[in-house]
């Protein structure tokens, strides 16, 4: 059974491109729906030092390149979660299994192994450690959840609710034992070929629930979003998309202890709510928007013309076409302690930075990361940052630093 729930006004909430820059200390207001709006008038710079903002720096690096131990050698990472007693999982895709490291890197076990037995996957581009005890894993080539305990014992596995999976899976499971996954619908469908040139879609954002007990498929509706494409027709006859930089970006987030996280990534505002669609808490900052030059605009012509030589016509036009200002958000993701992290854009190889809030929006300080995370992706547990870095040869080890 299916069941929608608009949250209401969401969409007004978060379609402004620009937030109202607060002055003064930081302001709190209650909304005419009752919901709180935290205002802060200033946040640390990417760049800047002192109490509110900490640099996290790797304390564990483990991998090999050499092969002495094929256990530390890992060829395409897609997931990591650690425990609370410092055991680290790894999911190396490539090799379809998931191994147990301890505190020190030191390899323990292989917990899941490739096959079509119990406890086994035939492919997976993700886990997820429920309650510290229960590793699932999105098996997309069974289209199958799958989950074990520590010691790889299958306890429980279902289809997927969604047959779909991107490069890394964002499947959550909540503190009622219910998975969420985010899905959509795009107005009028997928067509080929593709219009050419420019073209607009419209799209409906769900979250799709399944409740274990139950066997219960629900959807919560999250509102419309937007977006853009350009598509050109190579010489080969191929349509091809060309990507527009800096297009904004709809960002939606579920939260283990109920509701919504969601944002656009062209103002720094973002929007809580219940899964009845109520607005919570809304929070912005004013950061002042970065402006797209000519030069970003020659650049991309420039970089894109290395791939499709014939297509310069239609890459001009699409930077024409470029918006006037940069995204300010890059990110949002919730850490095992209910906190809220706000990523923010940053100019070229910058180290990552993110801001910390907690449910109820209050600032909890800004950590910039002393390594580049591979894929920028991160997971943050029992107070340390877990990632993989790549190194010149593009081999993967795993990584791990303190928040503060």
């Amino acid at each position: 059974m299916r069941t929608a729930f608009l949250a209401l006004a969401l969409t007004a909430i978060l379609s402004s491109c620009e937030t109202e820059s607060p002055a003064g200390d930081l302001t709190r207001e209650t909304l005419p729906n009752g919901a709180m709006l935290v205002r802060y008038p200033d946040l640390p710079a990417i760049d800047a030092v002192g109490p509110d903002v900490t640099e996290s720096h790797v304390d564990l690096h483990f991998g090999s390149v050499d092969g002495s131990d094929p256990n530390l050698i890992f060829a395409d990472i897609r997931g990591i979660q650690a425990a609370g007693d410092g055991t680290i999982f790894v999911l190396d895709a490539q090799a379809t299994e998931v191994r147990a490291y301890d505190s020190g890197g030191r390899y323990l076990s292989t917990v899941v192994r490739k096959g079509d037995g119990p406890g086994e996957i035939t492919a997976a581009n993700g886990i997820f450690l429920a309650g510290d005890t229960l590793l699932w894993l999105n098996d997309h080539g069974k289209w199958m959840i799958v989950g074990v305990d520590r010691s790889g014992e299958e306890v429980h596995r279902f289809d997927m609710p969604i047959r779909s999976y991107g490069y890394i899976w964002d499947g959550v499971f909540d503190d009622r034992g219910r998975y969420w996954t985010s899905d959509y619908e795009r107005e009028g469908g997928f067509t080929y070929p593709p219009p050419p040139a420019l073209s607009s879609s419209v799209y409906h954002n769900y979250f799709v629930s399944y409740d274990l007990a139950s066997e219960r498929i629900d959807s919560v509706y999250l509102g419309e979003s937007s977006g853009r494409s350009y598509t050109y027709e190579d010489e080969y006859g191929i349509w091809q998309y060309l990507p527009i930089p800096f297009e904004p970006a709809y960002m939606t987030l579920f939260d283990p202890s109920g509701g919504f996280w969601l944002a656009n990534s062209a103002s720094y505002r973002i929007v809580r709510t219940g899964e009845g669609g109520d607005t919570l808490v809304v929070i912005e900052a004013a950061l002042p928007l970065q402006p797209v030059t000519d030069e970003d605009r020659a650049a991309y012509v420039e970089e894109w013309l290395g791939y499709w030589p014939e297509a310069r016509r239609d890459l001009e036009a699409v930077a024409a076409l470029i918006t006037d200002v940069k995204p300010v958000l890059a990110g949002i993701f919730v850490d095992d302690e209910g906190m809220l992290w706000v990523e923010r854009v940053v100019p070229g190889d910058a180290p990552a930075f993110y801001d910390r809030y907690s449910a109820q929006g209050d600032y909890l300080g800004s950590v910039r990361l002393a390594f580049k995370a591979a894929r920028g992706r991160v997971w943050v547990q029992h107070g340390s940052i877990y990632a993989w870095v790549v190194d010149e040869l593009d081999v993967p080890y795993v990584v791990r630093a303190p928040v503060g």
